[in-house]
């Protein structure tokens, strides 16, 4: 998933991400913040939020 969120964020944001920081620390209760990067030009993209809730549905097998 950071993969993911890597290649379209780019690393520097998943680097400096608190995901990264709250799974780093086994905190698996991610899915309002990686949900959050969801925002073009500053505002908010409901495409790309679809596209993150795709990946976290994906990731943990969610139904």
């Amino acid at each position: 998933m950071l993969g993911v969120l890597a290649y379209n964020c780019g690393p520097g944001v998943v680097n400096k991400s608190s995901i990264l920081k709250k799974l780093k620390s086994g905190n698996r209760d991610i899915f309002k913040t990686y949900t959050a990067h969801c925002r073009y030009k500053g505002k908010f993209h409901a495409q790309l939020h679809r596209r993150r809730l795709t990946e976290y549905l994906c990731l943990f097998n969610h139904k």
